[in-house]
């Protein structure tokens, strides 16, 4: 995590959407395809790489980085009231280092292990 950058990576999520979460008050960071080759560190540090990406993730994703717990779960819970579906997470020591493309289709395949694996 990046210490002072309270922010949320927003991904695939419509104009409305973003302009809703701009509303709260947190630094949002529209994350474009063309920047899903970068990793976290880069898309929090304001660089900027226009890299084709010929295989667009189709999935929303909201990534937090440097909340307070407690804040964190008011945020999530602030933001399925408006955004459904897609992935949350939390930029972490190890995530940070990651693609924004890698760490999204990790949350997918660990989303669709535990829909899998879930008891009933």
């Amino acid at each position: 995590m990046l210490d002072n950058n309270k922010c949320i990576l927003a991904y695939g999520l419509t104009n409305d959407e973003l302009e809703w979460l701009n509303e709260f008050n947190y630094k949002v960071i529209n994350v474009l395809p063309d920047m899903c080759e970068m990793t976290l560190k880069e898309v929090l540090d304001g660089l900027r790489f226009e890299i084709i990406n010929n295989n667009p993730i189709k999935e929303k994703a909201i990534i937090y980085n440097n909340f307070p717990e407690s804040e964190l779960r008011e945020a999530i819970a602030l933001t399925r009231t408006k955004i459904k579906g897609g992935v949350l997470a939390m930029v972490t020591p190890n995530s940070i280092n990651w693609t924004f493309n890698y760490l999204i289709n990790h949350l997918i395949e660990e989303r669709e292990w535990h829909l899998r694996n879930r008891k009933e």
